[in-house]
């Protein structure tokens, strides 16, 4: 049982509030009812908390295919969300849902519920079920979104799956860095004669007892760097400059274009594909290729097609885009059949995304291990050059 408040007026007109205790928004609407109150508001006591559960792709892709499994087998949307908020065990998600149907339950429509839902839910779903409504089709509307968002979730997994290597040398470089700096070089210092010592030793000892000694200030220092850079990062001119630089990069620039082509016409494709017009596709696809640079060029090229332009020549010439994406919507365009070239474009490139994916993460992996080599080598060096020097005179 859940508390809930509501705020209505009585038969005789008079504005009534309170709290009273249901199963679910429905059944606190139908006790209300039931009191002759007719309420104008009803929220959960908790209904505040919702707003700070951001949907990842996994949750969203499990709620779309949820939601399509039922609505094709003939469920009404209300009950399919009330079978929702009652076998969710997660009482943030729980909550979410909980909203979910007090809108519909309130005469909103379901696209409608999940854009009031405090940015939960993203724009591009809110709209390809605002277009499944539209045309009757919010079942298969809702089950596209799911493979949509199931295919997002197993990129994202290779991503984080691939990088645990490059993290894992990463670790190992930095640590192994600290201790040759802090233990082995030190135990050094008394063996050598001053005079004696190699300039390149002099600096990696000089190095080495200032990480021991001012350690505190350098650990401040470093956290103080992340934060600004951090900040930095932020600022949209700075973004924007540092997304098309990431496109101009010899081998990572082109894996990178491939992973933003896929997005964009994995994206256009589901839109398009669902009834949204041309110019709301575009504008909805542009905000999903994780690029600013690119997002803003994908909106000039939405300007030019509202101006009367066709798609394929709309997206002629923009940087960060594969040229083979043009050529299948120019013979899409051509033979009349644009929504069935970009299916299979956009299934292709999903294959081509997650080897680009693959090898963008396999470029670090070498990186990583030059510049350890690079580290252990030099200390090696500042080491072993006074000891050969030292063991030349003993001689």
């Amino acid at each position: 049982m859940a508390e809930y408040r509501y705020r209505g007026k009585d038969p005789s007109g008079k504005s009534v509030r309170g709290k009273l205790r249901a199963g679910n928004i429905k059944e606190a609407f139908a006790a209300l009812q039931q009191r002759k109150i007719f309420p104008y508001e009803l929220l959960p006591e908790e209904e505040e908390r919702f707003r700070k559960v951001r949907l990842k792709a996994r949750a969203l892709g499990e709620f779309s295919r949820q939601v399509g499994t039922m609505l094709a087998a003939g469920v009404p949307i209300t009950r399919a969300m009330t079978i929702l908020v009652s076998q969710e065990k997660g009482e943030k998600k729980r909550l979410l849902y909980q909203k979910i149907l007090q809108e519909i339950t309130q005469g909103n429509s379901f696209s409608s519920a999940l854009e009031r839902c405090g940015g939960s839910f993203p724009t591009l779903m809110v709209n390809m079920f605002r277009a499944g409504e539209a045309s009757g089709n919010l079942d298969q509307a809702a089950v596209k979104m799911a493979v949509f968002y199931e295919k997002e979730h197993r990129l994202n997994s290779k991503i984080k799956g691939a990088m645990t290597y490059p993290i894992i040398l990463l670790v190992l470089t930095v640590a192994v860095t600290l201790i040759l700096f802090t233990f082995v070089l030190p135990s050094f210092v008394g063996l050598l004669e001053e005079s004696k010592v190699p300039l390149i030793t002099k600096i990696l000892l000089g190095i080495s007892g200032l990480i021991t000694g001012q350690w505190p200030w350098l650990l401040a220092g470093a956290a103080a760097l992340a934060l600004a850079v951090r900040y930095i990062l932020k600022i949209p001119e700075v973004a924007f400059r540092l997304d098309r630089w990431k496109l101009g990069l010899p081998v990572a620039g082109k894996l990178l274009s491939t992973i933003y082509t896929a997005r964009f016409s994995r994206t256009l494709q589901a839109l398009y594909g669902s009834g949204v017009n041309m110019l709301d596709a575009i504008a909805g696809s542009a905000g999903t290729v994780g690029n600013r640079f690119l997002q803003a060029e994908l909106r000039e090229a939405g300007v030019k097609v509202r101006e009367g332009n066709p798609l394929s020549g709309a997206l002629e010439g923009i940087r960060g885009l594969d040229p083979k994406l043009i050529a299948t919507v120019l013979i899409g365009e051509e033979t009349g059949r644009l929504d069935s070239m970009l299916e299979i474009t956009a299934s292709n490139y999903d294959e081509e995304a997650d080897t680009a994916t693959t090898r963008l993460i396999s470029l670090l992996e070498p990186a990583m291990i030059v510049v350890m080599t690079v580290i252990v080598g030099i200390v090696l060096m500042g080491v072993m050059l006074p000891m050969m020097s030292s063991y030349s005179n003993f001689i």
